[in-house]
């Protein structure tokens, strides 16, 4: 139907014109939420102005999806499609995680997929880092004043975060909190899951390498 293709070409053009925006506004919203975390403590000014900041870049990100469920035909398909980008909306913890989707994301710039192979190394290492960040502000944000807890610095909760997320453990730093825990499991999963994403990568890498050496020797006569 007509108004149905118009309304698609609309979204289409709404999540083109919104994309780079939208990744730009979800790695401020990580500046915004992990600055007062690591800066603390902070003026009263400061810390009014990262929290102002956050909530409009939260209202930014609802305004964008209630534009897109607007401007989508099939509202409940729309809501199956995207209950990812509800969830991180509607739970805090989850809003910084936004960054991590949007580096995915940025391999759609490029149209070939051979470069799209090449960038996977850099767009998992920019993961990494920003997950590090990430759940090391979150976990210091939920130890920092427990009794009994060991990681109470920003150096604490970096190098518990990456020691969590290559799973070699962090020695006597770790969370205490049920808090804590909660984005210390979330953070292994993840760690798990760019280790082994990482590792096929580099063994799909050798064999191609083995392969392309083997079909450029020249072959062997026979006598």
């Amino acid at each position: 139907m007509p108004d149905e293709s118009s309304s698609e070409v609309r979204l289409s053009k709404w999540q083109e014109l919104s994309a780079w925006p939208m990744i730009l506004l979800s790695f401020t919203y990580v500046a915004v939420y992990v600055g007062p975390i690591y800066w603390y403590p902070l003026s009263n000014s400061m810390r009014l102005t990262f929290h102002v900041a956050e909530y409009a870049v939260w209202a930014i990100f609802i305004i964008d999806y209630l534009i897109q469920l607007q401007l989508s035909i099939g509202k409940r398909a729309f809501l199956r499609r995207e209950w990812f980008s509800l969830l991180l909306i509607a739970f805090p913890f989850f809003r910084p995680v936004r960054a991590v989707r949007g580096i995915v994301f940025l391999r759609q710039a490029s149209t070939r997929k051979a470069s799209l192979v090449r960038s996977l190394p850099a767009i998992l290492g920019s993961m990494a880092v920003l997950l590090v960040i990430i759940a090391g502000a979150a976990v210091l944000n939920a130890e920092r004043f427990a009794h009994g807890a060991t990681i109470k610095t920003p150096s604490d909760a970096l190098w518990w975060a990456v020691t969590a997320i290559t799973t070699s453990g962090g020695g006597n730093l770790a969370p205490i909190t049920n808090e804590g825990r909660i984005i210390a499991a979330c953070l292994l999963v993840f760690g798990l899951g760019l280790l082994t994403s990482m590792t096929g990568y580099v063994a799909s890498w050798v064999l191609h390498e083995f392969n392309v050496v083997r079909e450029t020797q020249p072959a062997e006569k026979i006598e």
